[in-house]
């Protein structure tokens, strides 16, 4: 953790993939499934490299429209368009129907990362707290209710809704209003340096970076935590 004096905050800003939600374990499942229904018979490519190229082609997509270069639906229409494209399918049909269906299929997961539960249930009694996310606001709803922590958060703060992306300021500015905190009163807790990290110390608010891989790139965030019970010991 960084070596700063702890503060009584009011407002916990909490991200919700790769922080709360386990993005990469119901992604793989729902994959799984789809690649068992519509690919394995192509015979072409296993499972791994099917799962790899979506990581590949999913980051870069999802790197553009944090910088504002693409909208969302350009991520639904031509992410596995793209995926199947690498792997040697040339199918625009079959991509937008896998497309949907992992779009359905996947927010209905209701896989928690470690201690997510526990500690949403201690926090909330002392402290309001908000979603702050740059996914797709229909799609973080579902996820919400699937993993059982809606009832948590005073309410869900999108990119979709507020017409900004992390990190631009104009979107902590957004929370920060709907809110009705200061942002010294503030802590914004998420995994991305760039998306949760740089944007909310850009607006003056405190950061938990969580880092369970405990990768060891440079930052300037409040706080470190490799696992999400160890924010307690900063509240």
């Amino acid at each position: 953790m960084g070596a700063v004096n702890k503060r009584s905050y009011q407002v916990l800003f909490f991200d919700l993939d790769h922080t709360l939600w386990d993005y990469v374990s119901s992604s793989k499942e729902t994959l799984s499934d789809l690649f068992d229904v519509y690919l394995v018979q192509h015979q072409l490519f296993d499972f791994e490299s099917f799962f790899k190229s979506f990581n590949k082609v999913n980051e870069k997509l999802w790197h553009q429209y944090n910088k504002g270069k693409i909208g969302k639906e350009q991520i639904r229409e031509n992410r596995f368009d793209q995926i199947l494209i690498a792997l040697g399918i040339g199918d625009k049909s079959l991509s937008l129907k896998i497309s949907t269906e992992y779009l359905y299929e996947c927010p209905r997961k209701p896989n928690l990362l470690p201690h997510a539960l526990s500690i949403l249930e201690t926090l909330h009694k002392k402290h309001p707290m908000y979603i702050l996310t740059n996914g797709f606001e229909d799609v973080q709803a579902i996820k919400l209710e699937a993993s059982g922590i809606n009832h948590y958060f005073e309410q869900v703060i999108t990119s979709d809704g507020c017409g900004y992306t992390k990190p631009d300021t104009a979107f902590f500015a957004h929370a920060l209003e709907l809110s009705q905190c200061t942002s010294s009163s503030a802590l914004m807790i998420g995994d991305n340096l760039k998306t949760d990290i740089a944007g909310a110390l850009n607006s003056g608010i405190d950061t938990v970076y969580f880092n369970p891989s405990k990768n060891g790139r440079p930052h300037k965030s409040t706080f470190e935590v490799s696992s999400l019970d160890q924010i307690l010991g900063i509240l």
